[in-house]
Protein backbone atom coordinates (compact mmCIF):
# COMPACT_ATOMS: atom_id res chain seq x y z
CA UNK A 1 0.00 0.00 0.00
CA UNK A 2 2.82 3.01 0.94
CA UNK A 3 4.90 1.79 -2.38
CA UNK A 4 1.81 2.82 -4.17
CA UNK A 5 0.97 5.69 -2.34
CA UNK A 6 4.80 6.52 -2.95
CA UNK A 7 4.96 5.70 -6.64
CA UNK A 8 1.47 7.84 -7.49
CA UNK A 9 2.48 10.44 -5.56
CA UNK A 10 6.13 10.95 -6.43
CA UNK A 11 4.81 10.28 -10.68
CA UNK A 12 2.55 13.36 -9.65
CA UNK A 13 4.44 15.51 -7.85
CA UNK A 14 8.22 14.97 -8.92
CA UNK A 15 7.00 13.50 -12.39
CA UNK A 16 4.26 16.03 -13.37
CA UNK A 17 4.55 18.90 -11.43
CA UNK A 18 8.57 19.13 -12.30
CA UNK A 19 8.00 19.33 -15.53
CA UNK A 20 4.93 21.75 -15.78
CA UNK A 21 7.04 24.45 -14.09
CA UNK A 22 10.01 23.59 -15.51
CA UNK A 23 8.47 24.19 -18.80
CA UNK A 24 7.06 27.20 -17.47
CA UNK A 25 10.75 28.85 -17.41
CA UNK A 26 11.14 28.81 -13.57
CA UNK A 27 14.81 27.98 -12.46
CA UNK A 28 15.36 24.59 -10.76
CA UNK A 29 15.55 26.35 -7.25
CA UNK A 30 11.82 27.26 -7.51
CA UNK A 31 10.98 24.30 -9.56
CA UNK A 32 11.98 22.56 -6.03
CA UNK A 33 10.09 25.08 -3.75
CA UNK A 34 6.93 25.23 -6.02
CA UNK A 35 6.70 21.61 -6.09
CA UNK A 36 7.33 20.90 -2.49
CA UNK A 37 4.77 23.42 -1.77
CA UNK A 38 2.17 22.04 -3.76
CA UNK A 39 3.05 18.87 -2.49
CA UNK A 40 2.53 20.06 0.94
CA UNK A 41 -0.76 22.23 0.21
CA UNK A 42 -2.35 19.12 -1.34
CA UNK A 43 -1.84 17.36 2.33
CA UNK A 44 -4.04 19.81 3.49
CA UNK A 45 -7.19 17.61 2.02
CA UNK A 46 -6.78 15.33 4.91
CA UNK A 47 -8.34 18.26 7.37
CA UNK A 48 -11.29 16.55 6.51
CA UNK A 49 -10.38 13.62 8.74
CA UNK A 50 -7.37 15.18 11.20
CA UNK A 51 -9.15 18.66 11.52
CA UNK A 52 -6.79 21.42 12.21
CA UNK A 53 -3.44 19.32 12.37
CA UNK A 54 -3.82 19.19 8.95
CA UNK A 55 -2.10 22.47 8.09
CA UNK A 56 0.90 21.38 10.36
CA UNK A 57 1.30 18.42 8.41
CA UNK A 58 1.02 20.25 4.97
CA UNK A 59 3.97 22.51 6.59
CA UNK A 60 5.85 19.27 6.85
CA UNK A 61 4.95 17.56 4.25
CA UNK A 62 6.35 20.53 1.84
CA UNK A 63 9.94 20.00 3.52
CA UNK A 64 9.13 16.02 2.91
CA UNK A 65 8.56 16.99 -0.62
CA UNK A 66 11.47 18.91 -0.37
CA UNK A 67 13.64 16.10 0.65
CA UNK A 68 12.33 13.88 -2.21
CA UNK A 69 13.42 16.96 -4.61
CA UNK A 70 16.40 16.30 -3.88
CA UNK A 71 16.44 12.62 -3.96
CA UNK A 72 15.10 13.01 -7.72
CA UNK A 73 18.07 15.31 -8.47
CA UNK A 74 20.51 12.53 -6.88
CA UNK A 75 19.08 9.40 -8.56
CA UNK A 76 18.59 11.58 -11.67
CA UNK A 77 14.92 9.20 -11.70
CA UNK A 78 11.77 9.06 -10.23
CA UNK A 79 12.45 5.69 -8.80
CA UNK A 80 14.73 6.76 -5.97
CA UNK A 81 12.34 9.46 -4.82
CA UNK A 82 9.44 6.66 -4.92
CA UNK A 83 11.61 4.15 -2.87
CA UNK A 84 12.42 6.43 -0.38
CA UNK A 85 8.52 8.34 -0.01
CA UNK A 86 7.47 4.43 0.36
CA UNK A 87 9.51 3.56 2.72
CA UNK A 88 8.81 6.59 4.65
CA UNK A 89 5.11 5.73 4.58
CA UNK A 90 5.64 2.49 5.87
CA UNK A 91 7.48 4.22 8.43
CA UNK A 92 4.81 6.08 9.82
CA UNK A 93 2.20 3.43 8.95
CA UNK A 94 3.90 0.38 10.68
CA UNK A 95 4.78 2.81 13.93
CA UNK A 96 0.94 2.59 14.35
CA UNK A 97 0.00 -1.92 14.51
CA UNK A 98 -0.10 -2.94 17.73
CA UNK A 99 0.28 -0.55 19.59
CA UNK A 100 -1.19 3.23 20.96
CA UNK A 101 0.66 5.75 18.27
CA UNK A 102 0.23 8.36 21.29
CA UNK A 103 2.18 6.01 23.76
CA UNK A 104 4.82 4.66 21.37
CA UNK A 105 8.31 4.87 21.59
CA UNK A 106 8.52 4.69 18.25
CA UNK A 107 6.47 7.84 17.50
CA UNK A 108 9.69 10.21 18.27
CA UNK A 109 11.38 8.61 15.22
CA UNK A 110 9.63 10.14 13.00
CA UNK A 111 9.71 13.74 14.37
CA UNK A 112 13.62 13.45 14.77
CA UNK A 113 13.98 12.47 11.00
CA UNK A 114 11.63 15.07 9.98
CA UNK A 115 13.93 17.85 11.49
CA UNK A 116 17.11 15.95 10.41
CA UNK A 117 15.50 16.60 7.02
CA UNK A 118 14.28 20.04 7.88
CA UNK A 119 18.11 20.83 8.52
CA UNK A 120 19.20 18.82 5.21
CA UNK A 121 16.95 20.63 3.32
CA UNK A 122 18.73 23.87 4.57
CA UNK A 123 21.93 22.82 4.26
CA UNK A 124 21.37 21.34 0.56
CA UNK A 125 19.23 23.97 -0.74
CA UNK A 126 21.87 25.84 -2.36
CA UNK A 127 23.35 23.30 -4.29
CA UNK A 128 20.04 22.89 -5.98
CA UNK A 129 20.50 26.07 -7.52
CA UNK A 130 23.88 27.67 -8.02
CA UNK A 131 24.30 31.29 -6.76
CA UNK A 132 24.61 32.44 -10.38
CA UNK A 133 21.68 30.62 -11.77
CA UNK A 134 19.06 33.19 -12.11
CA UNK A 135 15.31 32.60 -13.85
CA UNK A 136 13.57 35.16 -16.50
CA UNK A 137 11.92 37.19 -13.84
CA UNK A 138 15.28 38.55 -12.18
CA UNK A 139 15.34 42.08 -12.30
CA UNK A 140 19.16 42.14 -13.92
CA UNK A 141 17.87 39.16 -16.02
CA UNK A 142 19.10 40.69 -19.07
CA UNK A 143 22.33 42.36 -18.12
CA UNK A 144 23.19 38.97 -16.99
CA UNK A 145 22.15 37.29 -19.68
CA UNK A 146 24.53 39.92 -22.01
CA UNK A 147 27.26 39.49 -19.56
CA UNK A 148 27.39 35.54 -19.87
CA UNK A 149 27.02 35.58 -23.67
CA UNK A 150 30.55 38.25 -24.11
Amino acid sequence: MTALVGIGEELMFRGIGVQVFKRAGLSEGKVALWSSVVFGVVHVSNAFGEGAQALLQAVIVSTSGYFFYLCLRVGSTLLLPMLVHGLWDFSLVSNTVGTDPKTSPGTILPILLQIALIILVIIKRRRIEPAGTRDNSGPHTRATHRAVDH
